[in-house]
């Protein structure tokens, strides 16, 4: 199975950011569906089943994390992978945490994980060929992640879709100030 962990807008946020895409930018050719927008916590690569039970289990027994912000507010350009993305300005560091976490989880289910410091970013655009202009209206999305989720990527004849394999919640921040 090809994996990643990750976090799910709202519906309602997806369809902002798409429509805003749609506004902000220009027209794409590989723009990707509102129905695979995620922010990537921990991109896993192809799983045993082996490693997949000792990092699920690996999750459950992880002390409860916590919910945070999620706001996506600058848009970026990595011309390697040819994406353009939309990312946080300043990443709540309850999100830092989560993902450091994840992936040193799965490096213990002896999942080669990539070394390099964690973006993070929403997926709007893949094989972008120049990095684009700058956008008409400036990015500001966010929403509460209240869980996050093992999805697997499976190729299909109409493209790539995501598909939740696995669901944890994360617990209310009690020493966050109301």
């Amino acid at each position: 199975m090809r994996a990643f962990l990750g976090l799910e807008p709202s519906p309602q946020t997806k369809l902002a950011i798409q429509a805003w895409r749609n506004k902000a930018l220009p027209e794409f050719e590989d723009t990707v569906p509102a129905t695979n927008y995620h922010v990537t916590l921990a991109f896993l690569g192809q799983l045993s089943a082996r490693q997949q039970d000792s990092l699920q289990q690996g999750i459950d027994d992880m002390a409860d994390p916590v919910q945070f912000k999620v706001a996506l507010n600058t848009v970026g350009y990595w011309p390697k992978p040819k994406a353009l993305w939309l990312g946080c300005q300043q990443t709540a560091t309850a999100h830092l945490n989560l993902a450091n976490q994840l992936t040193h989880l799965a490096q213990n289910a002896n999942i080669s994980m990539l070394k390099r410091d964690y973006q993070a970013h929403l997926t709007l655009v893949r094989k972008c060929t120049e990095n684009p202009p700058a956008p008409l209206l400036e990015p500001d999305f966010s929403w509460r992640a209240e869980d996050f989720h093992l999805y697997e990527s499976l190729s299909t004849p109409k493209g790539v879709t995501y598909v939740i394999r696995n669901s944890w919640k994360l617990v209310p921040d009690i020493t966050r100030k109301r």
